[in-house]
């Protein structure tokens, strides 16, 4: 009798634990969902900016402004830093010569470098403009491009190419046949300023759609033409692209 007295007692006793526990409602929480492979893939690109760093400097001769990107990477940074300081250091060399001015008010020389970001799919790409008056007609225009990928690496010519600088000649072609398209491109020109030589595309853009190419005044046409960019779409250079570059999702 007292076993089964014990026994109703423990009955008794879960029930009401049950009921309690089914009053309260029990707190789960759902597991964290596990991170997709393309979601471990996304991460910070090591080119991407995160401020801009000013120079600037002003004197009786001359008035210096330059602005360059600070990115997530101290090495892609130097680049940006060492390419704006060497600019200074050639506009100062070039301007050597206000010091035997006794007048201050005979120059007014200038030194600008701003910067434009275009961005792609597989790549990041820095366009530099400077802009620089040191006497004479008119001033000087330059660019200079910094293309890089996820991982980082800087780009060169030779990185866009399936045969590296084997395909410029191919690409070089299609690029002349664009010019010649324009009225104001000089014919005579076209083999000096756009020709297969390396040196004749150093600055390029890679977008979602395939390469631009920019040109700085007096390189394919007069100076009144200013800069003239050249885009040319991956479909024409298909087979002599880098699969790594303009093929990978």
């Amino acid at each position: 009798m007292k076993n089964h007295k014990k026994d109703i007692i423990i009955l008794l006793l879960c029930l009401a634990v049950l009921f309690l526990l089914a009053s309260v409602g029990f707190k789960t929480s759902d597991p964290e969902p596990e991170p997709t492979i393309a979601e471990l893939q996304v991460g910070p690109w090591p080119s991407a900016k995160i401020d801009d760093v000013a120079v600037s400097e002003k004197t009786e001769h001359y008035d210096i402004n330059a602005v360059y990107p600070k990115t997530n990477s101290d090495t892609i940074t130097t680049y940006f830093k060492n390419y704006v300081e060497n600019q200074i250091a050639t506009f100062k060399d070039d301007t050597s010569w206000v010091n035997d001015i006794e007048s201050s008010s005979e120059t007014s020389l200038t030194l600008d470098i701003k910067y434009d970001f275009v961005d792609s799919k597989n790549v990041q790409n820095y366009i530099f403009s400077v802009a620089s008056y040191t006497g004479g007609a008119h001033g000087l225009q330059v660019r200079k491009t910094f293309s890089f990928n996820k991982e980082g690496q800087l780009l060169t010519l030779s990185n866009l190419f399936f045969n590296e600088l084997n395909d410029l000649k191919t690409f070089s072609d299609l690029v002349k046949k664009e010019l010649l398209k324009r009225s104001d491109v000089n014919s005579d020109w076209l083999e000096d300023g756009a020709g297969p030589k390396e040196e004749n595309y150093q600055s390029f853009v890679v977008t979602d759609n395939g390469i631009t190419v920019l040109f700085d005044p007096y390189q394919v046409a007069a100076y009144a033409s200013g800069n003239i960019d050249i885009s040319i779409p991956t479909s024409s250079f298909s087979k002599i692209a880098n699969p790594d570059i303009f093929f990978t999702q």
